[in-house]
């Protein structure tokens, strides 16, 4: 039973990632995606997969703050994004039990970077050529198949969202 309520927590973290790639502003974006993570974060929970449950949970403390990038300063800095990322990698180095543990480690620190460019276009390419396929092997070996989906959508959807804004449409202001 704790399977299946899990995994509906996947689902509906799908739900709020569909949404989340096809709006233009990535403060929206970011907002949408913190909500998803609560839900994915819940699915780690119950199958009892810390690694995604801690980079879930620092996800969304990077979002939110992420949505003050222009009004603070400091957020800006370059040093910001690996600063974040050492969190991640001492709790992968505590709790280490395999090479599996690598994986939320990669894909959160991958995402961490792009996001802080806070480009349109590089939030998406390394969702579809790091991110997601991370979280997906992670989500498939942790019988997280809600989180499968999750991923299935957001590569469906990042495509989408290239396709309807185009490419050199993702450079524009509107997507900050």
């Amino acid at each position: 039973m704790t399977i299946i309520i899990a995994n509906a927590f996947g689902v509906l973290s799908t739900i709020c990632f569909i949404i989340s790639f096809q709006i233009k502003s990535n403060r929206a974006l970011y907002v949408i995606q913190s909500v998803a993570n609560v839900f994915y974060g819940l699915q780690f929970y119950l199958l009892g997969a810390t690694g995604g449950l801690f980079n879930m949970g620092m996800q969304i403390v990077r979002n939110l703050l992420l949505l003050k990038y222009e009004s603070w300063s400091w957020l800006r800095w370059k040093g910001c994004a690996p600063l974040f990322c050492v969190p991640s990698l001492i709790y992968m180095f505590v709790t280490w039990n395999g090479w599996l543990d690598l994986l939320p480690f990669i894909a959160f620190s991958v995402g961490t970077f792009m996001f802080w460019t806070n480009s349109a276009k590089m939030i998406r390419l390394s969702e579809l050529v790091c991110v997601s396929p991370a979280w997906m092997l992670y989500d498939l070996i942790t019988k997280a198949y809600g989180g499968i989906l999750t991923e299935l959508v957001i590569l469906a959807s990042v495509v989408v969202s290239i396709v309807r804004f185009g490419w050199k449409g993702l450079d524009d202001p509107e997507f900050r």
